[in-house]
Order: structure tokens, then sequence, then C-alpha cells
């Protein structure tokens, strides 16, 4: 079992009009279930980049994660919106090259 707490910082430099300065944050726990096989669950919150809104985008994520080779990894999750700034619900995959 492992936890992780997650800081983020993005300068927006953009020409539509919104916040520059972003901020994330989120905390993650991940099991490993059986050899290979990780459950993954994040909760967080960012600044919303719409200067006219003043509620912040918040979010839970639950996933799987498995370990192809030492230095592969897929995985496969959920993305749910904690209130109106997020949206509703997201399907994410990715795969990750270790070196």
């Amino acid at each position: 079992c492992a936890f992780h707490l997650n800081l983020g910082y993005t300068y927006n430099d953009n020409k539509i009009d919104e916040r520059k300065d972003i901020w994330k944050v989120s905390a993650a726990t991940e099991v490993e279930v059986m050899k290979g096989l990780k459950v993954v669950a994040d909760i967080g919150i960012e600044k919303n980049t719409d200067k006219s809104s003043n509620t912040n985008p918040a979010f839970v994520i639950g996933g799987l994660i498995y370990s192809i080779a030492k230095n592969l990894d897929i995985d496969f999750g959920i993305k749910a919106g904690l209130n109106k700034a997020e949206a509703d619900m997201t399907v994410l995959a990715g795969m990750t090259f270790k070196f």
C-alpha cells in the first residue's frame, strides 16, 4: 500500500482571458491486489481557469494499473466530478514506459 500527495502549479499563458496561475492538489493511494495489478484512487481539486467562477473543479478517480513488464504499465480509470465545475464523468486510459 502506498500514499501520494500531489501538488502542482501551471502558468497558463493564454490569449483568451483565463486565469494565469493555476494550482492543483490531490491525494492518492494504491494497493497491489495481485502480482502486477494495482487498484488506485485519487481525490483532488484545482483552481478554475474561468475568472468568472469562484467554484474550483473537484474530482475523484478510481482505476487499475497493470504491469505488463518491468518497464511497461497500462492503466484504465474513471474520473467523476464532485461539483458542477468538473465534468460529470471521464474515461481515462494510459500507458507508462519506465526507464
